[in-house]
């Protein structure tokens, strides 16, 4: 029983600050503040990887919805090229067909 009372006591004291007040305890103050530094720059980094992670994900899924845009529309525009389809918009303007293949003209 009196090691966990000691084990008890040497914890409050650290939680309390009393561990650092004692004079043997100051010459390890600098190491402390150290550590404390590390593990507060450990979180700022794990933090900022995981917005890279949430970033890059975002960015995949545009480039693949963007891809998907891109093949949809190159598809579009290779049907309008296509004889049939252009037919089809110049007949609604009025536009028809020649039945007379073109002549050469020749100038001498």
């Amino acid at each position: 029983m009196n090691k966990s009372q000691e084990n008890k006591n040497s914890f409050s004291t650290i939680l309390r600050g009393d561990f650092i007040a004692n004079k043997n305890n100051q010459k390890h103050v600098p190491f402390l503040i150290f550590i404390v530094l590390l593990v507060l720059l450990n979180i700022r980094i794990s933090f900022r990887a995981e917005r890279l992670l949430k970033e890059s994900i975002r960015l995949e899924k545009e480039v693949a919805e963007l891809r998907l845009s891109y093949i949809t529309t190159k598809s579009d525009l290779m049907n309008m090229h296509k004889r049939s389809v252009i037919e089809a918009i110049v007949y609604d303007k009025g536009l028809k067909t020649s039945l007379v293949p073109p002549t050469i003209l020749n100038l001498e």
